[in-house]
């Protein structure tokens, strides 16, 4: 019976504990959800590559072509639509839904116009 008994109790740290769920991570102060927050950051790093981008042509060592010309004003249009669709969610003026739609289109854009664009811009 002792053997059983230290069978068990050395078997027991094997088994190891129930695994637990991943905790949420707190959000940022001025955010009312992580979706706020997310996509946020999303539209702050799309703004940021946008601006990159623009400091390259304005200094003259980028010149995008004529389909990136379009491309890019095509993906800052989508970013100024999704910045305001954002604040009016977070405002409370439009649903999460409205502005998760319009993050994932830049999203999306960026992602295509980073793979496009030449080299010299990135």
């Amino acid at each position: 019976m002792k053997s059983l008994a230290l069978c068990l109790v050395l078997l027991l740290p094997l088994a190891g504990c129930p695994t637990a769920a991943t905790p949420t991570p707190p959000t940022a102060p001025g955010f009312s959800s992580q979706a706020d927050q997310t996509m946020d950051q999303v539209l702050v790093g799309a703004r940021t590559f946008y601006v990159s981008i623009q400091k390259k042509v304005t200094a003259g060592t980028y010149t995008p072509s004529a389909a990136e010309k379009t491309a890019l004003n095509t993906f800052a249009s989508a970013l100024n639509t999704a910045e305001s669709v954002y604040l009016d969610y977070h405002n409370g003026t439009a649903t999460q839904a409205q502005a998760q739609t319009a993050v994932d289109s830049v999203s999306s854009q960026q992602t295509t116009l980073q793979s496009t664009i030449t080299t010299g811009a990135k």
